[in-house]
């Protein structure tokens, strides 16, 4: 075959350079693929879920404790990347979870570190005080606080992601729409705005474009919008940097409404409720800021981190595309074999991009199923298709 007839054909194409997209096409070239990444905007960027300049690592997984494992091997990948790339991409602060005694928060938390051997700390409000006198508990609620947590510095992890790829072989496409994909007997096939490329395999890591790029499925995704708001402190804002206050999160409600918070890297505390945004499109998302979004942050900061209400600073839309049971969505389309699916990440799948792109890597090349990964199958929503 000519040199002209394989300039087109790869391995691996990767549809989608969000922190899942990157850490995909970043562990497939370091295993040897040759991979094509494809990317309707220009990563990193401000229109779907990988921005915002931070996000929290932790340990200490209330969320599902099936995750811990896949943490630890996370915090791996991401110390690898600092080494390879001279980065600083993780910044350790602490994270200190807050709630009363019979919260959800504080009981799946207390249950997950101790199933897990987790280092953290069951704290009463006067200690909690006493540490953190920037953070303000009510009477009858307690936190675990969790020394190795801390923050991605989203931005760059994102630029580290996308440069290791290209280091080790990936060529990566920017403003690059996919038009149209076909698969069959072993090969896909790509329509994108500018031309056409082949390989053995496709992995859609679209994120809020998932459902629409995989229409014939009718996945059940719901995207949310997702409003992140960044705050002047009103007095010693040294409190506020990261040697000194940790993250933070308070269930504040009976119903499980969650807030929470990140120390100031420079540009501000960032402040965000955690699902409890409206259902959107990610074509016609309100990228504006509300009244209503600010008004209910402020109430909560007020009563919560009142040094911290000060003028607002910034703020940034994002998306959560959320699965019925905020499980992630890694499986193989059921008509395609050729096809894996990553997605659905449900607003806490950053953390894990270097992971997941291992994950991808084993199942795009037939490793064993490892323990654990059962809880992404697509065939847990009823929809039939492989899940080896």
């Amino acid at each position: 075959m000519n040199i002209q007839s394989t300039r087109n054909q790869y391995d691996t194409i990767v549809l989608g350079l969000g922190a899942m997209g990157s850490g995909i096409a970043y562990q497939l070239a370091r295993s040897g693929q040759r991979v094509l990444g494809l990317d309707r905007y220009h990563p990193p960027h401000v229109q779907g879920s990988s921005h915002g300049q931070s996000r929290v690592i932790r340990q200490a997984y209330g969320d599902d404790p099936r995750y811990v494992p896949f943490i630890h091997r996370t915090f791996a990948g991401w110390h690898e990347l600092e080494r390879l790339s001279g980065e600083t991409l993780l910044v350790k602060s602490g994270l200190l979870l807050m709630g009363t005694p019979d919260s959800e928060l504080i009981i799946s938390t207390t249950k997950s570190v101790q199933q897990h051997g987790v280092e953290c700390e069951y704290l009463e409000r006067a200690e909690i005080s006493r540490r953190w006198p920037v953070l303000q508990t009510d009477s009858d609620m307690c936190g675990v606080f969790e020394p190795s947590g801390g923050i991605l510095r989203v931005e760059t992890c994102m630029e580290t992601l996308l440069t290791e790829a290209t280091n080790h072989g990936a060529t990566l496409h920017f403003n690059e729409p996919v038009e149209t994909w076909q698969a069959n007997n072993g090969r896909v096939e790509i329509h994108t705005s500018r031309t056409t490329y082949h390989a053995r395999h496709l992995v859609i890591a679209a994120g809020p474009w998932c459902s629409p790029v995989l229409a014939d499925l009718n996945l059940p995704l719901w995207i949310e919008r997702h409003v992140q708001l960044w705050f002047q402190p009103k007095s010693q804002p040294q409190r506020f940097a990261p040697d000194c206050c940790p993250i933070f999160a308070w269930q504040h409600d009976d119903n499980g409404a969650t807030f929470y918070g990140f120390p100031d890297l420079g540009q501000g505390i960032k402040v965000a409720h955690h699902h409890s945004g409206q259902s959107t499109d990610p074509d016609t998302l309100n990228r504006a800021l509300d009244d209503g979004d600010l008004a209910d942050v402020r109430q909560l900061l007020q009563r919560f981190v009142p040094d911290a209400n000060g003028d607002l600073l910034n703020h940034d839309v994002c998306m959560y595309t959320n699965t019925p049971d905020l499980n992630f969505l890694v499986d193989f389309h059921p008509q395609h074999p050729e096809v894996l699916i990553v997605g659905g990440c449900s607003g806490h799948g950053f953390k894990f991009a270097p992971v997941m792109g291992e994950i991808a890597r084993d199942l795009l090349t037939g490793k064993p199923m490892e323990t654990g990964r059962e809880m992404f199958h697509l065939n847990r929503f009823g929809t039939p298709g492989p899940s080896a």
